[in-house]
């Protein structure tokens, strides 16, 4: 059986950046934009806070992934040693924050229909690298800062501890989303779709939503068929 990964679109704000059509028969859909400097709002006091969110690596089936290997597919552009797709990698920047603010953190929340194995991991762009915990991506070392987690019942689900941000003008994470490989047949189980909020907050009170979502047909991989 052929099992294709199709309609994933990232939005965020309510601007569409562009349509890409890939194919005959589906079709990706990509965009992403930022909020205006000083563009949230806290009680009498205006935050700046932005934030981009854009694919890294989507554009391919799926099969399910064993979570050790997580890392590895990730340095790999989502792929497994055969070049099949494995995991779903979004990049989050966030920037234009008030040059005094301290940290930021961050929560997702996500709805799932028919996914009942979907993980992810968060990592932060970082000047040092540890092998087993950090990857290059685009030149740029990104390490492990919220280990592979089950989505559970994807309530305010932690992006990471706070994240120390003084002095700095902006920063940049990946989010990295997979199935979780049951060494059975998931096919009942695992063909549907997501949606996620994310949610930056800034330590001085300010915060910025965006929204991945995404359906997902896996790869036959032979197993339970």
């Amino acid at each position: 059986m052929k099992r294709e990964f199709k309609l994933l679109y990232v939005v965020l704000a309510v601007m569409v950046l562009s349509i890409t059509t890939i194919g005959a028969t589906y079709a990706y859909w990509t965009a992403s934009t930022s909020s205006l400097s000083n563009a949230v709002n806290t009680g009498s006091t205006i935050y700046s806070i932005s934030m981009n969110i854009t694919p890294l690596y989507h554009d391919f089936s799926i099969i399910p992934m064993d979570d050790v290997d997580a890392l590895k597919a990730l340095g790999n552009q989502c792929k497994d040693k055969f070049d099949r797709g494995a995991c779903s990698a979004y990049s989050i920047y966030v920037y234009d924050y008030n040059t005094d603010l301290n940290y930021i953190s961050g929560i997702m929340d996500i709805t799932t229909n028919n996914m009942q194995n979907l993980s992810y991991m968060m990592l932060r762009i970082s000047d040092v690298y540890e092998e087993g915990r950090c990857v290059v991506i685009d030149e740029e070392s990104y390490c492990i800062v919220k280990e592979a987690t089950s989505m559970g019942d994807g309530v305010g689900l932690s992006l990471g501890d706070s994240y120390d941000v003084t002095g700095m003008t902006s920063t940049k994470f990946i989010l990295l989303i997979w199935l979780t490989n049951l060494n059975t047949s998931q096919n009942d189980v695992d063909i549907g779709s997501f949606d996620a909020i994310i949610t930056m907050q800034a330590g001085n009170g300010g915060e910025i939503k965006g929204s991945i979502s995404s359906a997902i047909k896996i790869e036959d991989t032979g197993i339970g068929a």
